[in-house]
């Protein structure tokens, strides 16, 4: 019976097919793929004799910035629970290494010591059928490999990251808040969306109306390959009136009843940033000579949400929701 089963490492988590093939005494050779591009490298090699697959390594390397972190602990909590799953198997090794700006993952499957069973409800895993057999086929698997946009890599010749790129600092808080927003339209200390495209590049998105003769703008940047990261502001002339940045898709921490509760009126906005990290969301708006903030958290197991109100940086209330 033939058997159709899609693999996927932790920060790829890409589909290959397998199908039971005959099996050869034929040398090993080997085969490799590569997909580069929104944030990751993942390299796949295959060991064959014939068609039959007897094992397949799998490096990858993703950036913090296209999982929406900004630190290797953010990332932690979202590769941790994953990796944990694929440990003590017999026939399979995973190994994820955390670095400052991006995290790699070594990941090896021996089809001749692995138990299929033991691996079938992994991340990433799904079979056709009820089928036991180990007997993979390499033609099967590359056809699906092409399929997901791999390309077969020969005389070694992969894409990989610049320097720049595995060293650049995922976009922070602390980034967020050098933008000074304008408090009226003589403040001359103030950001301007020039300086801001500067610093961010093009945006993606931009919007302009015009309002008795005065352009209003608004400019979006995203900051995950992923889309689900990214900065907003909203403009009149050139100056900056409101900014937001948003990680949901993400970002998120573990923040307990105690921790919320020792945050009391008063507390200043950069002391919140110090006991909670990085937020999920931000907004901050400016009217007169006030400023609004809005800090949201969203705690990753329960998907409850902490959010905080300031008035010029001072805590004035939060609430908790689901």
């Amino acid at each position: 019976m033939k058997r159709y089963h899609f693999w996927g490492s932790i920060l790829s988590i890409f589909a290959f097919i397998f199908i039971l093939a005959a099996c050869s005494l034929l040398p090993e050779k080997q085969v490799h793929y590569q997909r580069f591009g929104n944030g990751t490298d993942t390299r796949l090699t295959y060991y064959a004799r014939r068609d039959k697959v007897t094992r397949q390594e799998t490096r990858s390397i993703v950036l913090y910035s296209a999982l929406g972190v900004t630190d290797k602990e953010s990332a932690q909590q979202i590769l941790v629970p994953f990796s944990k799953r694929f440990q003590g198997i017999d026939g399979l090794t995973e190994k994820i290494t955390y670095k400052k700006t991006y995290a790699q993952e070594e990941l090896t499957i021996d089809y001749s010591k692995v138990d299929i069973e033991k691996i079938r409800n992994l991340p990433g895993m799904r079979y056709s059928s009820s089928t036991k057999s180990n007997n993979i086929s390499l033609k099967r698997s590359e056809t699906l490999l092409k399929r997901n946009k791999f390309v077969k890599i020969t005389d070694n010749k992969f894409q990989k990251f610049t320097q720049k790129e595995l060293t650049r600092k995922p976009y922070s808080i602390n980034d967020f808040n050098k933008i000074k927003i304008a408090s009226s339209s003589l403040d001359a200390n103030a950001t301007t969306i020039a300086e801001l495209k500067k610093q961010l590049g093009r945006p993606d998105r931009t919007q302009k109306t015009q309002t008795s003769g005065t352009e209003r703008g608004s400019y979006l940047w995203y900051l995950s390959q992923n889309k689900t990261a990214y900065i907003s502001v909203y403009t009149i002339g050139e100056q900056i009136r409101t900014k937001s940045l948003s990680r949901y898709g993400t970002a998120g921490k573990n923040i307990s009843s105690a921790t919320f509760d020792s945050l009391e009126n008063g507390t200043d906005y950069d002391v919140v940033i110090t006991v909670l990290g990085e937020p999920t969301r931000v907004t901050v708006t400016s009217s007169g000579s006030s400023s609004y903030t809005t800090l949201v958290y969203r705690n990753r197991t329960t998907n409850k949400n902490y959010s905080f109100y300031f008035t010029n940086d001072k805590l004035i209330s939060k609430s908790e929701s689901n």
